[in-house]
């Protein structure tokens, strides 16, 4: 009995740190695991602003390329008002000259 009670003496107190050293243990994973879980959802919202950034960019270069073709249609109308004219004044000279 007496060595079940020595034996029972040392054992508990090595349960105990043992306890212990466990919930240190979990406590300390439990906070490397919300500071992980901290870093992937920043990491999610600035992957999510990107996102929208780049949405924006492509917006607003498509916006840009159809502005680009408006003009490029006007500037072309532009031109052909311009030959058109230019092949009237000729031949207006030219009947102006024949007389």
């Amino acid at each position: 009995m007496k060595s079940l009670a020595k034996l029972s003496a040392v054992i508990l107190p090595l349960a105990m740190l043992t306890a212990c050293a466990n919930t240190a243990e979990m406590e300390a994973l439990k906070a490397s695991v919300e500071s992980a879980q901290s870093t992937a959802d920043s990491a999610l919202v600035a992957a999510r602003n990107a996102q929208s950034t780049a949405d924006t960019a492509q917006r607003t270069a498509t916006d840009a390329e159809l502005a680009a073709m408006n003009a490029q249609k006007a500037a072309d109308e532009a031109q052909s008002t311009v030959e058109e004219c230019c092949a009237k004044i000729d031949r207006m000279f030219e009947k102006a000259m024949s007389k």
